[in-house]
């Protein structure tokens, strides 16, 4: 029988021999997309884009320290990142996500903005998640029927909006923004 130090003496020797690589490097290393989602196979991850940008601002500052995930994250995403003065908490970035994911409460203003600009459809993936017009009082049930009288418009003007410019549409009822997103839609980077 194995002790279990016996065992984890075995697992950090096997470590030290081969490194394991993220899924990050291994998708930048090699010729794989990774699709952004299920929903959405035309749609990969730029995983080299964001390690060349982070090689970049890491020989602007040159800051003798490791970035945090926020720098990481957010560096990763500039857009044209040769070209911008960054002055560490100061600048403006022009960045460049991945995916937008809105709100019902919110998306009606963005779309209205989005229909006057006069684009055949939406740039980057995006997303509206009918959740946060369902207000909490009696039940689960109860509570997302009478949304769906109170909303019916705004629900109708977001289905047919999303349907005409390439959004995808989550339904009232379908679950909360966050947890949508984690479960379909997030991945390392």
């Amino acid at each position: 029988m194995f002790s279990s130090r016996a065992i984890s003496r075995t697992w950090k020797a096997a470590a030290v021999k081969a490194p394991l690589r993220t899924f990050a490097q291994a998708a930048a290393g090699s010729a794989r997309k990774v699709q952004m989602s299920n929903f959405e196979t035309d749609q990969h991850i730029n995983y080299q884009r964001i390690e060349d940008n982070l090689a970049i601002w890491d020989a602007i500052i040159a800051l003798n320290q490791p970035m945090t995930l926020a720098e990481k994250i957010v560096y990763g995403h500039l857009d044209d990142a040769k070209n911008q003065d960054i002055e560490r908490g100061q600048s403006y970035l022009k960045l460049r996500p991945d995916r937008v994911a809105c709100q019902d409460a919110t998306a009606q203003m963005a779309l209205l903005q989005f229909m006057s600009a006069g684009l055949p459809n939406v740039a980057v993936p995006s997303t509206v998640h009918c959740d946060h017009l369902i207000e909490a009082q009696v039940g689960g049930v109860k509570d997302l029927s009478r949304a769906k009288d109170i909303n019916k418009e705004v629900y109708d003007f977001l289905a047919s909006s999303c349907a005409k410019y390439g959004l995808g549409f989550w339904n009232p009822g379908s679950g909360i923004i966050h947890q949508i997103i984690l479960e379909n839609y997030a991945f390392p980077g």
